[in-house]
């Protein structure tokens, strides 16, 4: 049984103001699958901001603020287990946003979500929210109940993958899910931080990321991570990753996941 915790017990955060920018624009593809007329709705409601490595967006136990639709920043949502090892149970990039629970209409978050990925997203507060998607319904929050759904299936294939699979198989899908959602095949990632979303020990992950870097999977220098050989990964990972992705494109229906593999 997971522990809830807050992220001050997870990793050291950054807490700066977020960067606001000009008229929102984004690749969100949540927001992007909208009738005009409803992202012409919602515009006035949401503004730019740039996410920062390990910012804390929402914490467990917390009222939830504002809620973000991801544009290329990545972010990772976690518990603690009772032996004190944080684990990674969801990811959420380009076709998801960070807020669920106001979904439900719960004011107070289920979960910490962090940035894992630095990047651009579109916030909007959570009483334009609850007002604007939650209360007023019709298509916004019908798509977001999908989305809402798929995530789920997420946490759960995670937790079952946690318990059944090898770390070098659970590592490969990490990288699988995160190389999805970046817009480069090299991107910031370290071996302590790798460590802790999968809830192993550093050496653990520093054995299974030489190995793979010898076999030309992967390459890393300096806390990046390049992606050389991504169908060896593919054939590295479970199965989970193919059940994660084949949800995601039932989100979207036809407005699923590119040919390239990218959200």
């Amino acid at each position: 049984m997971f522990i809830q915790t807050t992220a001050a017990q997870i990793l050291p955060q950054q807490r700066a103001p977020f960067a606001s920018g000009p008229t929102p624009v984004s690749d969100n593809q949540l927001l992007a699958s909208l009738p005009l007329e409803e992202r012409q709705r919602l515009t006035p409601y949401l503004e730019t901001v740039f996410l920062k490595f390990r910012q804390v967006l929402i914490e467990f136990d917390s009222p939830i603020e504002y809620v973000y639709f991801l544009d290329d920043a990545v972010t990772s949502t976690v518990v603690l287990t009772p032996e004190g090892e944080t684990i990674e149970v969801g990811i959420s990039g380009a076709e998801g946003f960070v807020g669920l629970s106001l979904l439900a209409g719960i004011e107070r978050s289920n979960a910490t979500v962090l940035t894992q990925i630095p990047g651009r997203a579109l916030r909007m507060r959570a009483d334009d929210f609850v007002k604007h998607v939650t209360r007023f319904g019709g298509t916004t929050r019908e798509l977001l109940l999908r989305y809402s759904n798929f995530f789920q299936v997420m946490v759960q294939q995670h937790a079952a993958c946690n318990v059944a699979h090898a770390v070098e198989q659970r590592m490969c899908r990490w990288i699988l899910l995160t190389h999805d959602r970046v817009r480069s095949n090299v991107f910031p990632l370290t071996h302590e931080y790798l460590a802790v979303m999968l809830g192993v020990r550093r050496a653990t992950v520093t054995t299974i990321a030489r190995r793979l870097k010898e076999q030309g999977v992967i390459a890393y220098t300096r806390g990046r991570l390049a992606v050389t050989d991504r169908n060896w990964l593919e054939n590295c990972s479970c199965e989970c990753y193919g059940l994660i992705k084949e949800q995601m494109a039932r989100t979207f229906d036809d407005n699923g996941p590119r040919a390239d593999g990218k959200y």
